[in-house]
């Protein structure tokens, strides 16, 4: 085994024991479950798309603003993700569609949003 293949191997080891296991997501009609939390369609106010540098390339993470306060993130990588993205559509009139936003997130630049609701 040659050294760049022995560092790479460190490398992914060393990132795997620090990353944090993306939180799964469900939705049904009451709303969003997030790794325990919950936030009905109706205490959503603000969904926002980014990007975030994921060492090799660019990770998808949509914030979930509640009536309360809180904010709430997942993932492309959370379990359920597309899942999501397509009840958020259904549910949330007034909302970007989900093809829409990951598009436009794919082709934005480095820290840039999208407001994915309330629409823009």
């Amino acid at each position: 085994m040659g050294v760049i293949s022995r560092y790479f191997q460190r490398l992914s080891a060393h990132l795997r024991g620090r990353r944090a296991g993306s939180p799964a997501v469900t939705a049904d009609a009451a709303g969003l479950r997030v790794a325990g939390a919950v936030v009905a369609w109706g205490d959503i106010r603000r969904l926002q798309a980014y990007k975030r540098d994921a060492y090799v390339g660019d990770c998808l993470c949509l914030a979930i603003l509640d009536a309360g306060g809180r904010v709430i993130e997942i993932t492309e990588s959370s379990p359920g993700w597309d899942a999501a993205g397509a009840a958020i559509e259904r549910h949330l009139p007034g909302s970007m569609s989900q093809a829409e936003w990951v598009l436009r997130l794919i082709a934005a630049g480095p820290g840039e949003a999208i407001a994915v609701y309330p629409a823009a």
